[in-house]
């Protein structure tokens, strides 16, 4: 009662000051009976400790002797993925292997058994293999988009082939799945966002819940749902906030006017054949603050009905919440609420069960507390398998952005040697390090262009002390062309940040079309000294009076 109080009351305090007051004073005397609890981070120790004792859970023989679907096995994955672990760990392999399995050798969308490639499936391998390597299973994913489009309806969202109806639950996962694809560089026709865009703003309850099965109105007019529940309503508005996340001057909160000419304009270019929306924004902003509205006033830790799916549909919901509005300050601290929930159920063998069974159960508290949706939005992702670049997160005008070989960045848009000279020069070292990956996003001959007058900076930049700076520049000499960047890079592949090292070795080996493994992640010192060296060896066939201090 007290934490729904708490999160009424910060959403409506603007609207109703009387409210407010008087919820206040009903949250003073519900607090006063409630011991006083620390707030939980992904990081804290208890959380920590919980989320090694679920993943020992879901690695173990029981775990993988049950009876998996393809969607469990993402989620399995996914776990292991999300909470850090090398790509290489064997539940993350074998959960690949298995998804592929079921792709028929036709790959066509007809060909794919809807017993096994259920919507739940077909969303969470989408997310599962964005996230795990999108370049190694570039195709998979590309026949799995297929298939999903294929599912579709006709009216705009999935569900069951035997009903009429859109699914709000199975349509959360095709839609956090069809964001995951976008993001990695794959994509997605307008039709397909617009459509279920849309089916989300028709089939919302008047409320502003949602049912479990949306009925489509027959004129645009809001209609009543049937079994319209909290769960539903996290999960239609969350996956709103998905798609609002593609509308170009949505977020309206998050906007900036104080960048470098350059940087504006490379904030306002659209990559070619990014999945993007052209509905207009207001329909889907009035269906938001619907939402939003209902869930304030009928918030709840732990329904009665799957619970653990829930807590991670609370985690989308409030991490796109807050990507697209900005942060609240003042609302609710619904992840310690849920933290403190988890760490209570938790049971003896490190699992959780409701009625998703143990394995999905599991896997949806794993990724609740290590805020899965939280690392995506914010770009930490892998270098290479296993290697975090975490400290690289969204560029400032996070409207715009893609992966770019599995790295949020800005995208770029033609300008000027001149505007491109003055932002390299900005003082401001966040606006620098997004332009600098604006201009790695582009084709190699037009960074050849644009870089050719910077090579000082760009040297200055790989010599300083904030990684992100230096990765930044370093994939830049990586795609210019340009060998006189081979001593900076081989220097760099002496830093004492490994992912410093690992990107200087890739942007070695891609500027000198060397292809081969080379430094993986993990590597020892005498393998990162037997790569120094050769790569010297190299350079020294093309320039043999190049030398290094040792």
């Amino acid at each position: 009662m007290a934490e729904q109080l708490l999160f009424y009351s910060c959403y409506w305090r603007r609207r109703f000051p009387l409210f407010v007051w008087a919820a206040s004073l009903i949250w003073a005397w519900a607090s006063a009976f409630s011991p006083i609890k620390a707030q939980l981070t992904p990081e804290h120790p208890a959380v920590r400790q919980a989320v090694e004792r679920a993943l020992a859970y879901l690695a173990s023989r029981e775990a993988e002797e049950g009876y998996l679907q393809i969607g469990a096995r993402a989620l399995r994955g996914l776990a292991f993925l999300k909470a850090g672990h090398a790509h290489d760990h064997p539940v993350i392999v074998k959960s690949a292997e298995e998804i592929i399995k079921q792709i028929p050798p036709s790959g066509l969308p007809k060909d794919f058994p809807m017993s096994n490639w259920d919507n739940y499936s077909t969303g969470l391998a989408l997310i599962f293999l964005c996230n795990y390597d999108p370049q190694k299973f570039r195709q998979e994913i590309q026949l799995i988009l297929q298939y999903s489009f294929f599912r579709q309806k006709n009216h705009g969202g999935w569900g069951y082939p035997s009903n009429e109806t859109g699914d709000t639950s199975q349509t959360q996962y095709q839609v956090l799945g069809l964001w995951e694809a976008i993001r990695a560089g794959f994509a997605v026709p307008s039709e397909v966002l617009d459509k279920v865009a849309l089916w989300l703003v028709w089939t919302q309850d008047p409320s502003g819940g949602y049912g479990y099965q949306g009925n489509f109105p027959p004129t645009p007019t809001l209609i009543p749902q049937s079994d319209v529940r909290i769960g539903m309503a996290v999960a239609g508005t969350g996956s709103a906030y998905v798609l609002a996340s593609l509308l170009p001057g949505f977020r309206g909160t998050l906007e900036r006017s104080d960048l470098p000419p350059a940087l504006e304009k490379i904030a306002q270019a659209r990559q070619a054949g990014r999945g993007r929306l052209t509905i207009d924004p207001k329909l889907l902003r009035a269906a938001i603050q619907r939402g939003n509205a209902y869930i304030a006033k009928h918030f709840q830790v732990a329904p009665d009905r799957y619970r653990y799916y829930y807590i991670y549909t609370l985690e989308r919901y409030f991490t796109f919440r807050e990507a697209v509005e900005g942060p609240e300050p003042g609302l609710f601290d619904w992840y310690t609420a849920c933290a403190e929930y988890l760490l209570k159920t938790q049971q003896q063998d490190g699992s959780w069960m409701h009625q998703c069974g143990k394995v999905v159960d599991t896997s949806f508290a794993v990724l609740f507390l290590v805020r899965s949706t939280k690392q995506s939005m914010e770009g930490v992702r892998d270098y290479g398998p296993g290697v975090l670049v975490g400290s690289r997160g969204l560029p400032k005008q996070t409207d715009n952005v893609i992966v770019k070989n599995g790295q949020v960045v800005a995208l770029p848009l033609r300008t000027s040697a001149e505007d491109l000279a003055a932002v390299l020069n900005s003082p401001e070292m966040s606006d620098l390090v997004s332009a600098i990956e604006a201009v790695e996003a582009m084709p190699p001959e037009e960074i050849r262009l644009y870089i050719s007058d910077q090579a000082e900076k760009l040297r200055q930049l790989a010599g300083s002390d904030q990684p992100s700076a230096k990765i930044a520049a370093i994939a830049v000499m990586g795609k210019s062309g340009d060998l006189s960047y081979v001593p900076t890079l081989i220097y760099a592949l002496g830093d004492s940040n490994p992912d410093v090292v690992i990107a200087a070795d890739r942007a070695l080996r891609r500027l000198t079309r060397t292809f081969g493994s080379g430094l993986q992640p993990g590597f020892s010192e005498t393998e990162r000294q037997a790569a120094i060296e050769q790569w010297k060896k190299w350079y020294r066939q093309i320039g043999p009076s190049a030398d290094w201090e040792d």
